[in-house]
């Protein structure tokens, strides 16, 4: 009797390990969402910071300021710091392209 209860319990599927496994993978792949989850609102945050941290050290170290250079009427230089939104003046490259389409269509 004991070899056909033994054969039996080989044999039949056993609906409680399935279910206590199917329990198990569920909360597995429910565990694995959230660490995703956690892992790129980590990544999210880090890079929000390090642009932040980017713009306080650019703007310490003087980027998005200008040099301005003034003289007045006996020739005397002066020089002053203004935001680079607030001035208003050529680049060298646009003087120095104007004068080389002016010397060209010149010549021709």
């Amino acid at each position: 009797m004991a070899k056909k209860e033994k054969k039996q319990k080989e044999g039949e599927l056993n609906l409680n390990d399935a279910q206590k496994r199917m329990e198990k993978y569920y909360k597995a792949c429910e565990s694995e969402k959230k660490g995703k989850a956690t892992v790129l609102s980590l990544i999210g945050a880090s890079v929000f910071i390090f642009v932040i941290l980017l713009i306080i050290i650019l703007k310490m170290n003087g980027v998005g300021q200008t040099i301005v250079f003034t003289t007045d009427e006996n020739g005397k230089i002066s020089t002053s710091i203004a935001d680079s939104s607030d001035v208003s003046a050529e680049n060298v490259l646009d003087i120095i392209v104007d004068e080389i389409t002016d010397e060209a269509t010149e010549n021709q």
